[in-house]
C-alpha cells in the first residue's frame, strides 16, 4: 500500500494524472476502465446484460461503505491537513464527508471480484485494475490507505452477500453467457 507522504510524490507522474482520471466513479468511465483487463469492452449497447451487471455491483460495492462513513466521519487527509488536491472539482462537495473506508475502492473492487469471476483467464489483469483504483484514492489525497484497505474488506464482504441473492445469480449468468 501507500502511505500519504508517497502518494503526493506520484502526483506530477503518469500513474499520478491516472489517479486523476480515476476520481471518476460513473459507470460509463469504470466499464471503459476495465475493459482492457477484461479483454472486452463493456459498453451500454454491446454487451448490455454485463453492463447493467457491473452498475449493481458498483453501486452496492459503493453502499458497503455507507454506514461506517457515517459512524467514523473521518477527516480527509486533503482537510486533516490543509493540503490541495488535483482533483479540485471534488473538494467541496467532498469536504465534510466521512474518508473511511473508500466508497470509490470499494466500487471499483467489487466490480473487480465480479469482473474476475466472469472472465477468470484475465483475472490478474482485472484485479491489478481493481486495487490500482483503490490506490488512486491515496495518491490524491481524498483517502488514507486504511481507507482503501478497509473498502476491499467491505466490498468483498458486499459481493459475496450478492452471491445468495438469487437475482443477482441469474444476472451474472446471464452476462456470463453474453
Amino acid at each position: 500500500g501507500l502511505d500519504r507522504r508517497l502518494g503526493l510524490t506520484l502526483r506530477g507522474t503518469e500513474r499520478g494524472r491516472q489517479a486523476v482520471r480515476d476520481a471518476d466513479n460513473s459507470m460509463e468511465y469504470l466499464a471503459e476502465y476495465f475493459s482492457d483487463a477484461f479483454g472486452l469492452k463493456i459498453d451500454k449497447k454491446k454487451t448490455p446484460r454485463l453492463y447493467s451487471l457491473m452498475n449493481k455491483v458498483r453501486i452496492d460495492g459503493g453502499n458497503a461503505q455507507s454506514k461506517a462513513k457515517k459512524k467514523y466521519m473521518r477527516k480527509r487527509p486533503y482537510v486533516q491537513f490543509g493540503e490541495p488536491t488535483p482533483v479540485p472539482g471534488e473538494e467541496e462537495k467532498n469536504r465534510n464527508d466521512g474518508s473511511y473506508p473508500s466508497g470509490h475502492t470499494g466500487r471499483g473492487w467489487a466490480m473487480a471480484l465480479v469482473l474476475a469471476e466472469i472472465n477468470p483467464e484475465r483475472q490478474n489483469f482485472i484485479l491489478e485494475r481493481g486495487y490500482e483504483y483503490g490506490e488512486s484514492r491515496v495518491i490524491v489525497g481524498f483517502h488514507y490507505q486504511s481507507d482503501v484497505d478497509a473498502a476491499r474488506a467491505a466490498a468483498s464482504a458486499a459481493v459475496a452477500r450478492l452471491h445468495a441473492d438469487p437475482e443477482f445469480q441469474r444476472q451474472l449468468a446471464e452476462a456470463e453467457e453474453e
